[in-house]
């Protein structure tokens, strides 16, 4: 337990060392999604000016006035969605290029120069590529895994008794938290064969993904324990912003909008946390410090002198 707490306060140490990072990530997710917001703003703002209903939605957030407007068919916010998922997957693309520099940097535990860090980021950017197609690939089965259990139970809630609903939704229940702890292990695995892959300077993603996985299932009690630990305490901090910010009146539109972003910037540092003690772990755990020995210093042998002979008479 020592260990793991001392790995945990080492892992934000350097994620505060280097949390520029953190407040870049933030910045650039605020301004893509303000652009990916903007074409659902200008659909609605054409139903909702000069309404009536739509002081109802601002000032009270009348859920049947919000319903109302989004069974409208003239509406249909749906069309606007491909334009605002432009913006997600240039996020996505842009934190997947930062990965390796991030990852750098807490391997070096220094400040990164710029043209450092963004060398780092341009080495492993098609790395990752390489492997994000791997871990789709890995996912595939447990997606439908979860498609398959959420079929079945579905089928036992519209069957009639509450002995068969409360059944279906405890079958729902733990089928969906046994997927969720498969998509978390993938998660740390491939999470893994990033920092093997920078500390090791591995070109092979698919060789790098294997013998990780073999890294990850041999230690898996230490890894999960860091990770699960981390990722209980985003939740946690995701449910008291939900909470806080719905308890707040409509009106105070500019504090729900904070609210709400610093739950995405805690969000940010959770996972930001998770990285850098996942690659504290591995040094820890597979890397032996060098440790030089004293060098002794012989002092030099004095030179002999020979006095001269005094001439002869």
């Amino acid at each position: 337990m020592t260990d793991q707490r001392a790995l945990l306060s080492e892992g934000f140490r350097r994620v505060w060392r280097y949390q520029r990072v953190l407040w870049w990530v933030f910045f650039v997710n605020l301004v893509l999604a303000f652009f990916g917001s903007m074409p659902a703003v200008e659909k609605m703002a054409a139903f909702t000016d000069h309404s009536l209903e739509a002081r109802r939605i601002a000032d009270v957030f009348d859920l049947g006035s919000y319903s109302a407007l989004m069974a409208n068919p003239e509406l249909n916010l749906f069309s606007v969605t491909g334009e605002s998922l432009h913006f997600a997957l240039v996020f996505f693309a842009f934190v997947l290029f930062l990965t390796g520099g991030i990852l750098e940097a807490y391997r070096a535990d220094r400040k990164l120069r710029t043209r450092e860090f963004f060398e780092a980021c341009g080495t492993y950017f098609w790395r990752w590529v390489r492997l994000l197609i791997l871990m789709l690939i890995v996912m595939v089965p447990v997606l439908m895994l979860a498609s398959w259990i959420s079929g079945k139970t579905a089928d036992l809630l519209l069957l009639s008794g509450a002995a068969r609903e409360k059944a279906g939704f405890w079958e729902l229940a733990g089928g969906l938290g046994v997927v969720a702890l498969l998509l978390m292990f993938i998660r740390l695995w491939f999470d893994m064969t990033q920092v093997w892959a920078v500390v090791e300077e591995e070109t092979g993603m698919w060789r790098g993904a294997w013998r990780a996985l073999k890294l990850t299932l041999s230690n898996f009690g230490s890894l999960f324990w860091m990770y699960l630990r981390i990722s209980v305490l985003g939740w946690l901090g995701f449910a008291v912003g939900v909470y806080v910010w719905a308890k707040m009146p409509p009106a105070r539109f500019e504090w729900t909008i904070l609210v709400l972003e610093l739950v995405v910037l805690w969000g940010f540092g959770m996972r930001l946390w998770q990285r850098s003690s996942e690659m504290v772990w591995y040094q820890r755990k597979f890397l032996v410090p060098v440790v030089l020995a004293p060098v002794q210093v012989t002092p030099p042998t004095p030179l002999l002198t020979i006095a001269p002979t005094p001439p002869q008479s």
